[in-house]
């Protein structure tokens, strides 16, 4: 088990991934907006304690919607499936933002400002993919390392977020999982990288997921 902490500086958080975050995809937001993003990353990027864990753990597929990681079965649903033909372990993740985040993000929303709000939301989302991007680097086993995947997208049932915190000691980077499996503090991430020899990386398909609400679709 792997447990690290880091920090990062403003300059080193992608405005254009905020952009993106906020549903500008590849359109460059109004200068008001653009002075904003930079303001707040700024304001609350030295705030944050980045926070991440992972393991390694055998795996394989047991059918087109079944997995097993260690000794549970997950259903992570064919999309993600379809991705894991050669899969012989998994590297299974819990990153965060961090509370301290959090309770920056709660400062600025007394300020009743749902603008700067909206962008602050969109900051902590990039942070905590920064995590897993983190871990990625991190990363000098063997094998290919798929895209990661985690509960509540591409079909996944978010509840089988309990069956992977089960695999994590107690609040893992100091992430709380409620009864309706949603984390705490809000900027957190599971899920999983597909690990093989013989594995191949896809990049993810979203123009066949039918997930509106996902941040990252693109339509075709």
């Amino acid at each position: 088990m792997i447990e690290r902490a880091f920090h990062i500086s403003p300059e080193e958080l992608p405005e254009k991934e905020v952009w993106f975050a906020m549903g500008y995809k590849d359109s460059v937001p109004e200068q008001r907006v653009r002075d904003m993003v930079r303001e707040l990353i700024d304001q609350l990027v030295p705030k944050a304690t980045l926070r991440y864990m992972y393991q390694i753990v055998d795996a394989e597929k047991l059918s087109p919607r079944q997995v097993r990681f260690s000794d549970k079965t997950f259903t992570p649903e064919g999309i993600i499936c379809s991705y894991l033909k050669g899969m012989t372990h998994a590297l299974l993740f819990i990153g965060s933002a961090g509370w301290e985040f959090d309770q920056a993000k709660e400062e600025l929303k007394a300020g009743d400002d749902i603008v700067a709000d909206f962008i602050a939301d969109s900051i902590g989302t990039v942070l905590a993919e920064m995590t897993v991007s983190q871990i990625e680097k991190d990363y000098d086993g063997s094998g290919t390392l798929s895209m990661p995947y985690s509960p509540g997208y591409c079909d996944w049932d978010i509840r089988e977020q309990r069956l992977l915190f089960s695999l994590f000691p107690e609040k893992p980077c100091g992430v709380i999982l409620s009864e309706s499996s949603l984390m705490t503090p809000e900027k957190s991430v599971s899920g999983f990288f597909a690990l093989g020899e013989t594995l191949q990386r896809q990049p993810y398909h979203c123009q066949i997921c039918k997930n509106t609400r996902c941040y990252k679709r693109r339509n075709g």
